[in-house]
């Protein structure tokens, strides 16, 4: 090792802005759990670890080494493999971090192999937890879906301790979603920037595709040119030649024909934070049917636009939307009409005749109305955030028309 190398500090290599961030979500998060009377918060996915220290790592899909953040009322505390701590110290402003490396036999609920680290990891949490006992709130207790690590379980000094009644573990999903939905100034630069790289992606994507190629071709273009123009990963996305079928799935080798649409849904993420509109596609002179089912879906987006403002709901935007478009949700494959974006997609609310979800100020949702008209689906999309007036664009407008390449 070179003698003159610098090494930098902790939190040194942490995306610009964020250490100033993270106090503000602390404060936040600790008057909810102050209102619950909790004395830890203890987040275990992926999205909600990075909420609260800032961290993102691509080992968030290898679940063979957890990666825990725990909040106290002094402290973030950050649990994660001996392998992965000194990045942890450089990219998580203020945490304190802490590492696990054995290997036990697992007990109940550990299913994959003789040997793991989770056992560890929750012993670590344990000590931590045991130098100020009290209750604990944890995002996805006892979740029935999505899957969400019940480390809890494996920490024995926690369950002697609820079975002498001196705590309790309590699900603080909606704790956490409270503060998670509201994004901040800084949250909202960070979906701008991910929006104008997918935007760029789809101004460079005429010259990258043509019929003849295969989804599987258009989806390796599409993603190169999404890390090309600067995200950091790409998500889930759609890349789909036969729009008579339903669009998610992962790309085939169908061909694009020339007399069928193409539809593109993009996914870069930047700092842990998404990306999320599409684009429909033809190689040829759009039908009259076509051009109608897509006026159908914008006249869906039009309704939308002029409801969404904080102290509406989710539930009035989705039935305009509904009305405008003379669809039910049960009839599109989406099964709603748009969805809340951030450090994954989708988040909540649904835009949906049944969810009663009021809007605030900073929310940040996707309008995304879909129809099937003909056989086929359209969709059009624009991500934007919640003012009290109306609603601000994050990503650019939706295109009014199918594009003609």
């Amino acid at each position: 090792m070179s003698e003159n190398r610098h090494e930098p500090g902790p939190g040194s290599l942490a995306p610009a802005g964020l250490a100033e961030d993270l106090p503000t979500r602390w404060s936040r998060l600790r008057g909810q759990m102050d209102s619950r009377e909790l004395t830890w918060l203890l987040a275990v996915r992926d999205e909600s670890v990075t909420y609260l220290s800032g961290y993102v790592s691509t080992t968030f899909r290898m679940h063979s080494r957890p990666i825990v953040a725990l909040l106290g009322h002094d402290d973030l505390h950050v649990v994660a493999a001996e392998t992965e701590v000194d990045s942890v110290r450089l990219r998580a402003p203020g945490a304190i971090v802490h590492s696990y490396v054995e290997m036990d036999p697992p007990g109940p609920g550990l299913p994959d192999g003789y040997l793991q680290f989770a056992p560890h990891a929750a012993r670590v949490l344990d000590a931590i937890i045991s130098d100020s006992p009290g209750s604990v709130g944890v995002d996805g207790f006892r979740a029935s879906w999505p899957p969400v690590g019940q480390l809890t379980d494996l920490m024995p000094a926690l369950s002697d301790r609820r079975a002498s009644n001196n705590t309790a573990t309590v699900d603080a999903s909606a704790l956490v979603w409270a503060c998670r939905s509201v994004k901040s100034a800084w949250e909202q630069a960070r979906m701008r920037h991910t929006a104008g790289v997918l935007s760029r992606v789809f101004d460079v994507m005429p010259d990258r595709i043509r019929p003849g190629m295969t989804e599987r071709e258009i989806s390796r273009e599409f993603s190169i040119a999404q890390l090309e123009l600067g995200a950091h990963e790409v998500g889930p996305h759609g890349s789909v030649a036969r729009v008579h079928h339903g669009l998610f799935g992962g790309p085939t080798d169908a061909v694009w024909h020339p007399g069928d649409l193409l539809y593109l849904d993009g996914a870069p993420i930047i700092d842990g934070y998404w990306a999320d509109f599409c684009r429909i596609y033809a190689a040829r002179r759009p039908s009259p049917s076509e051009r109608e089912g897509y006026a159908r879906a914008v006249a869906g987006l039009d309704a939308a636009r002029e409801l969404v403002a904080a102290g509406e709901s989710a539930a009035v935007v989705g039935e305009a939307m509904r009305r405008a478009m003379r669809v039910e949700p049960t009839e599109v494959g989406f099964g709603r009409f748009g969805h809340g974006i951030g450090l994954h997609v989708p988040e909540p609310p649904s835009l949906h005749p049944d969810d009663p979800t009021t809007f605030q100020p900073d929310n940040t949702v996707c309008l995304e109305p879909c129809v099937r008209h003909d056989g086929l689906n359209f969709v059009v999309e624009e991500t934007c955030v919640i003012t009290d007036s109306g609603l601000d664009l994050i990503s650019p407008a939706a295109v009014r028309s199918i594009i003609e390449l």
